[in-house]
C-alpha cells in the first residue's frame, strides 16, 4: 500500500460511515476494512492509515479521484471557526472533528447522487443507485433462476 497524506484533522471512520450505514453503494463499495472504487478499470482499495489513507494502487490517475472522494478539498478550519460560536454546531464540530463529507469525483456521478439523495431517505437513495449501477455478468444458473422469479404481465 501507498500512503496518501491527508490534511488534518481527518477521521477515516467518520468520513466513510455512510458507505457502511446506508447499504451497498456499488460505485464506492465498503468491504471489510476498505472502501473500494474502480478507477480506469482498476479496483482501488482505500484503508485507514496514520496521517492519511493507504491506497492501492496509488498513482497519478487514482490520487486525484481518491483525494476528491474523501473530501480533502473541504477546508475545515474556517468552518470550525465560524461554527464555534453556535450553540448547536459548536459542540458538533468537537464531536465530529475530522469528518470530511465524501464527494463524487465524476460530474455525472455527482448529479445522480444529488438526485437520488433527494428521496425519502438515504437508504432509498442507496437502493436506487444500487439498482442503476452496472452489475457483474450473471452466470447461466443465475439467469435461469431469475427467469423463474419474474411475474407475468
Amino acid at each position: 500500500m501507498s500512503l496518501l497524506r491527508f490534511p488534518e484533522p481527518y477521521d477515516f471512520a467518520l468520513s466513510t460511515e455512510r458507505f457502511r450505514r446506508f447499504g451497498p453503494d456499488l460505485a464506492n463499495l465498503w468491504r471489510e476494512d476498505a472502501l473500494l472504487r474502480v478507477v480506469d478499470g482498476r479496483e482501488v482499495a482505500i484503508r485507514a492509515a496514520p496521517g492519511g489513507v493507504d491506497v492501492e494502487p496509488l498513482d497519478d490517475r487514482t490520487r486525484p479521484e481518491v483525494v476528491t472522494l474523501l473530501g480533502a478539498p473541504f477546508e475545515l478550519e474556517p468552518f470550525y471557526a465560524w461554527a464555534a460560536a453556535d450553540d448547536v454546531l459548536g459542540p458538533l464540530t468537537v464531536r465530529l472533528a475530522g469528518l470530511r463529507p465524501p464527494l463524487a469525483p465524476d460530474p455525472f456521478e455527482a448529479l445522480v447522487t444529488s438526485i437520488t439523495a433527494q428521496q425519502v431517505s438515504l437508504y432509498a437513495a442507496f437502493a436506487i443507485r444500487a439498482r442503476a449501477s452496472p452489475r457483474p455478468r450473471r452466470t447461466r444458473s443465475s439467469r435461469s433462476a431469475s427467469r423463474g422469479a419474474r411475474r407475468s404481465t
